[in-house]
């Protein structure tokens, strides 16, 4: 047979204070860190700690547009060693105070300040809103006897109704902006189109100017060598230039008598002298 002996010592361990209830009531005494004698059957050891612990919280609630995001906070915070009597005899442990007091306490302060700002402050504004968040925690905690070291805002994430929403309104913004540059691209190329076609037609008129030019200038060129070769021919000078070119052969005249070479038997225009 086992026979279980009652406890005549308690042990704080570091970071943590007990309770002395003796018949169920608490004592003024508090035992630091350490052994502490007790009485048996008469008294015992509630074991609260006074560490900083941390808790999350998540809450949600509709902001000033009435969007619905969700707001998950972190608070550190610890009992305050003078107070961790009347924190036990008004909520009881470490995890009771979490539940009863804590928690609830942090959700109320998120969802009364989600409100005050439209969906996109609350989601850039990310510094302010917890500094009003940590400010509140801690007008409302401190007097349980809790002490806030930080508020942390952990995130804040928008409806899938609204990410959605979002969502394809970036698609349709992304595809305005593509149609828009493919226009301005389009344009861009028409105009150069233009350009180089208005370039061309210069080109080819400055062409046909300087051609007309050329052909006027070959023209007035071919004139006057005619007009000089014209005035420079003598029928000597022609007539030198028929002999030079001349074959040897007289030209034949037809004739009931059948051909007869033509013979220019023409007397010179001057009277030659008599002879003496």
């Amino acid at each position: 047979m086992t026979v279980i002996l009652p406890k005549s010592f308690a042990v704080i361990n570091t970071g943590e204070r007990g309770i002395l209830v003796t018949f169920n009531k608490v004592q003024d005494l508090v035992l630091n860190e350490g052994t502490h004698p007790i009485v048996p059957f008469v008294s015992s050891v509630r074991v609260m700690n006074i560490r900083i612990q941390r808790t999350d919280v998540e809450a949600n609630a509709r902001t000033k547009d009435l969007q619905r995001i969700t707001t998950k906070v972190a608070l550190n915070w610890q009992i305050s060693p003078d107070k961790i009597q009347q924190v036990y005899q008004q909520f009881g442990n470490n995890e009771e105070l979490v539940a009863r007091i804590i928690t609830p306490v942090l959700e109320e302060i998120v969802k009364a300040r989600i409100p005050a700002r439209s969906l996109e402050k609350n989601l850039i504004e990310r510094t302010e809103l917890k500094q009003e968040l940590e400010t509140k925690a801690k007008q409302r905690l401190e007097s349980y006897g809790i002490v806030i070291t930080d508020l942390s805002v952990l995130n804040v994430t928008a409806s899938d109704e609204f990410n959605k929403a979002t969502e394809e309104k970036q698609i349709a913004e992304q595809k305005s902006i593509s149609d828009k540059q493919i226009a301005e691209q389009k344009a861009l190329s028409d105009k150069m189109v233009a350009e180089q076609e208005l370039q061309k037609a210069d080109f080819e008129s400055k062409k046909a100017a300087k051609d007309a030019e050329t052909a006027i200038a070959r023209a007035r060129g071919q004139a006057e060598s005619q007009k000089l070769l014209q005035t420079s021919l003598s029928p000597e000078i022609l007539q030198k230039q028929a002999i030079e070119k001349w074959d040897g052969k007289f030209p034949v005249v037809m004739s009931s008598n059948g051909a007869l070479p033509f013979i220019n038997v023409n007397a010179p225009t001057s009277n030659p002298e008599p002879n003496k």
